[in-house]
This record gives C-alpha cells, sequence and structure tokens, in this order.
C-alpha cells in the first residue's frame, strides 16, 4: 500500500479508546509531536480525510497501535494507491495545487528536528539558483545529513520548485556494503517513470542499456534524486583511496559519470560520511556538515525535559559540539538511568569523558576504515589542545618523522580531511579535531603507554622549537604560549628536567604579574591562565 490513507469507523473507535486511557484530547500537542504531524492533519484523520500513509501510520504508533492496518479504511487501498502521486504532507487537501512532486514513499523520518535554516537555505539556493548539478553533504556518523536532506525534500515538496519527481536510495544495507548497482538503478527507473518501466518492461536490458533510460527521463523532467550513505561505495584501509570508489562498485562509479556529466534539468544529491573524490568538482559542490549551534543544541536536550540550569544545557552542547546524535544518546541516558535521573548536573560533574558506548561504536566504523598510518596519525596528534593553541602543519609534521612532508601533507592528511576526521579551521588558522574524535585518539594512543609518552615528547620539541619575542618584549601571556604548551608536554611525558627548565625561564617574568599561585618548588596554576598547565 502506498500514497493515501484514511481511518475506517471501527479504526477511529479503537484509536478513539486509546487516546482516551492516554488522557489525550483528538489534537493533543504532545500526539502532534511524538507523531511529526500538526493538528490540521490530526482533524483530517479524525474527519476520515485520506491523508499521507507515513503520516497516517505515525499517527497511529505515537498512541501504540503498531497494527495501523487494522485502523484503514479497507475499500480505499486501491483507490490509495492509484493517488500516490497526490500524497500531501501536512498540509491542507486544497492546497495539493501548490506541490510539485509526490514524496518518495521511503523517505527517512525526520524526529527531534531543530532549525537548521541556514543549511536548508544554502541547499535551497545550490539546488534551485545555480548551475551545480550535484551536492555532496559529508560529515561524521549521527551529525544529521540523512535527517537534514530528508527535511529538505519536505520542505521543497511543499513549495514552487520545478521538480516533479523525486527518488530516494539509500547504499546501506545490514551487510555494510551497497546493494547491487543494477537493483538501484531498477529501483530509480520504477519511481521516475511513476510505476510505468519495471524489471517486467527491460528483462533483457544490461545496466548501460538501463542507465541510457535513466538519462532520457532525467532528461525529459526534471528530477530530484538522492544517494543516502555514498560512503558504503568507497575504499578503506588505504590512505592514498580515500574517497575513491571501491573496485566492487565500478558500476556505481560510472553511473554518478553518467548522471553528473551528461546535461539534463535534474539535481543529484550525496550524503556521505567521507568526501567523494572521484565527483567531478567542476558540477559538484561539497557541503561539510557541522553541530547544531548552541541554541539548537540546547533545544534539542530540552526536548527530552530534564533537570538543568541554561548553562549546564549549554556546557552540555559545547561538550559535543553540537553533535545531535550524541547529544540525543547522552539525553536519553541522563533521563533514564537511575544514577543521574534526569539531572544534566549530575552528569556533568561524573563524567569527565565524552563516549559512552552508544556513541563509541559509531566512531569505530569509521576508525576501522582508516590505514595504520591513518591511525597513527590520529592518535599521536590527539595529545595536542587546539583550543589553547593552533595546530598547524609543522605540528603534525613533528608527530611523524618517519614520513615525508609530502606523503603527510598529500596522502595522510589528506585521506584524514577526507574521511571528515580532521578539518582545518581557516578562522583560527587552525587544524582541528571533533571533541568525539580527539578522544576516540586519545584512546588509540592510551592502549600503549610507551606511544604516550612519545607523542607528548614529541609536541614538547615542537612547541619549545617556536620562536620567541626577546624576553624584553613579552607582555601577556600569550607571547609565552608556546613555552606554556611544551611544559605541558613535558611533564606528560614525565621529563620533569625539561619541565622545570621551563618553569626556571618563565618564573620571573610570572612573579612581575604578581602571580601569588606560583611557587617555584611545587608548581601551582598562575591565576591568569584558566587550565592547568604548570603541572608536577
Amino acid at each position: 500500500m502506498a500514497g493515501l490513507l484514511r481511518a475506517s469507523e471501527e479504526g477511529l473507535k479503537i484509536i478513539d479508546m486509546v487516546r482516551r486511557n492516554l488522557e489525550w484530547n483528538k489534537s493533543e500537542d504532545t500526539w502532534c509531536k511524538v507523531a511529526l504531524t500538526s493538528k490540521a492533519t490530526l482533524r483530517r484523520f479524525w474527519a476520515q480525510n485520506r491523508i499521507r500513509r507515513e503520516t497516517f501510520i505515525d499517527i497511529c504508533k505515537a498512541v501504540g497501535i503498531n497494527n495501523w492496518e487494522d485502523i484503514i479504511e479497507r475499500n480505499d487501498i486501491k483507490q490509495t494507491e492509484l493517488l500516490l502521486a497526490a500524497a500531501i504532507a501536512d498540509i491542507p487537501l486544497d492546497n495539493q495545487t501548490d506541490r510539485t512532486f509526490p514524496l518518495p514513499e521511503n523517505l527517512p523520518p525526520v524526529r527531534n528536528w531543530v532549525q537548521r535554516t541556514k543549511e536548508i537555505d544554502i541547499l535551497k539556493t545550490t539546488i534551485v539558483n545555480s548551475d551545480i548539478t550535484a551536492i555532496s553533504i559529508v560529515g561524521l556518523p549521527g551529525i544529521g545529513k540523512t535527517t537534514l536532506i530528508s527535511q529538505l525534500i519536505r520542505q521543497l515538496h511543499t513549495e514552487k520548485t520545478p521538480f516533479t519527481s523525486a527518488a530516494w536510495q539509500s547504499l546501506q544495507s545490514a551487510t555494510g556494503k551497497a546493494p547491487p548497482c543494477d537493483r538501484t538503478i531498477d529501483s530509480l527507473l520504477f519511481t521516475l517513470s511513476n510505476g510505468d518501466i519495471t524489471t517486467a518492461v527491460t528483462p533483457q536490458d544490461d545496466s548501460f542499456q538501463k542507465i541510457e533510460k535513466l538519462i532520457k527521463i532525467i532528461k525529459a523532467k526534471p528530477c530530484l534524486i538522492v544517494f543516502d550513505r555514498a560512503d558504503t561505495l568507497l575504499k578503506a584501509g588505504e590512505a592514498k583511496a580515500a574517497g575513491y570508489f571501491a573496485e566492487d562498485c565500478a558500476e556505481y562509479a560510472w553511473l554518478f559519470k553518467q548522471l553528473l556529466e551528461t546535461e539534463h534539468q535534474s539535481k543529484i544529491i550525496f550524503t556521505s560520511r567521507e568526501s567523494l573524490a572521484e565527483l567531478p568538482p567542476t558540477v559538484t559542490r561539497e557541503i561539510q556538515l557541522n553541530g547544531l549551534d548552541r541554541d539548537s543544541a540546547i533545544s534539542l536536550l530540552q526536548s527530552f525535559n530534564l533537570t538543568a540550569n541554561p548553562e549546564e544545557l549549554a556546557e552540555m552542547g559545547d561538550r559535543y559540539s553540537g553533535h545531535p546524535k550524541a547529544l540525543q544518546l547522552v539525553a536519553a541516558l541522563i533521563r533514564d538511568d537511575t544514577e543521574f535521573q534526569g539531572n544534566v548536573g549530575n552528569f556533568l560533574h561524573q563524567r569527565d569523558w565524552l563516549l559512552i558506548r552508544d556513541i563509541e561504536s559509531a566512531i569505530d566504523e569509521i576508525i576501522a576504515r582508516l590505514s595504520d598510518i591513518e591511525r597513527t596519525c590520529l592518535s599521536r596528534i590527539s595529545v595536542y589542545q587546539t583550543a589553547e593553541y593552533p595546530l598547524n602543519f609543522a605540528g603534525i609534521s613533528a608527530q611523524m618523522p618517519e614520513v615525508s612532508k609530502y606523503e603527510l601533507k598529500e596522502n595522510i592528511i589528506l585521506a584524514l580531511k577526507r574521511r571528515q576526521l580532521l578539518y582545518y579551521d581557516r578562522h583560527l588558522k587552525s587544524y582541528q579535531l571533533h571533541p568525539l574524535i580527539r578522544e576516540k585518539g586519545e584512546h588509540l594512543l592510551n592502549q600503549n603507554p610507551e606511544n604516550v609518552r612519545t607523542a607528548h615528547s614529541q609536541a614538547y620539541n615542537y612547541y619549545i622549537s617556536i620562536p620567541l619575542k626577546p624576553e624584553s618584549e613579552w607582555q601577556d601571556i600569550e607571547d609565552i604560549q608556546p613555552l606554556i604548551r611544551a611544559h605541558y608536554h613535558a611533564s606528560q611525558a614525565q621529563d620533569l628536567d625539561a619541565a622545570n627548565a621551563i618553569i626556571s625561564e618563565v618564573c620571573e617574568y610570572l612573579r612581575q604579574w604578581n602571580c601569588a599561585g606560583l611557587v617555584c618548588g611545587n608548581i601551582e596554576l598562575p591565576l591568569l591562565i584558566e587550565k592547568p598547565y604548570f603541572t608536577n
């Protein structure tokens, strides 16, 4: 069954009994929130008007009815299937002429949506008002790529856009590998031809012939095609190959080449955990999706009805750099675990780490795709605290003395960037690691204590080599930041002689600032410094 559904008389009686037990009214706010629908749609449901199949199912499941087939009007099933092209998305029926294409039946649900207005506006502008053929949305697992594009499709669906058909193809499977390309092409042909082209129509066609038919469709009418989780097509375990299609995915590579390099009036969207290096850059734009801003992160956390003040919610959002999935998992843990009883403050005070098990399992998926040299580099540079001092190429190079600078820059760093594990912040003029990735790198490094000491020792050598202003020109703490960082890493490397040598160099200068907290024999934190760099 697909398209539009309406409730039967008996079905409404069942729903009415269940909602009374829940003490909900027929347009309950909570019901709308759980079902991701509007009060107007609920009213149409109760009036036995036809509504979109997915919304109908969500309304039933929101009150605990999983057997939603028991609620539908059976006599309308055949007619419902014929009305697929007129499926509606939470807007009144008399507005359906304003819509331009039916929603794909397998469009992923959007739950706990928070406003990504800026990202949506950029995507709409790029898709509708530019000559770009394809957009590739890249980012860490759980950062919200699929949700963002699903929401974009829903919004375009209710607006006047040039598209007349839309297809959603997930390239993810239970095996971790993409489905056969031939099956994906068949699905696209069926969807974009409104069911006219089926495997029964093209039994003798090979993939190339089917691609030709697909090209004719997207030339004839403006279509919107989404390939979700395109990273399943990419090579793993080799730095030089990061972002390139695996050998057994050559048919997909050919499909994408034809879709992107042939002139037509359609648009293609990819979501991927890694950059798709083989897509032609002249017609493709890559957009990196980052975490939620602070206000959106707070809004997401508030939806879990936690006990917290605004400062605690902001701290939680900042700790995870607005990572939506991580925030949802942590919020659910705080809400449901008797240890925390919904109190965010308790969690913040008891945990000085980020990677709870459910979050780490997602990070492990991308770590497993790294080559040994990528994993080594990632773990070593995790010792840098980039919030305290910018990390440049020289700092990374200091951690990788066994490889040439060319190999480091053009293969290892490029691979980590393509895998979304390392990025360069042009405002901070610094390479950065997401807090979740940095902590995972620390876990990898800590598997061998000697590796920890070596990485900190190499970081010390890097910072101690950075030229400083003449001592007579020192004016504030920023002028000696490299020495502060060098002291921190010498201490972590357990090289107390090196750490004390630095203290001797700056001790007199710090005394001139009346830093009463500093005692050379028992090093404590100067009050001018926020975090404890000076330790024994």
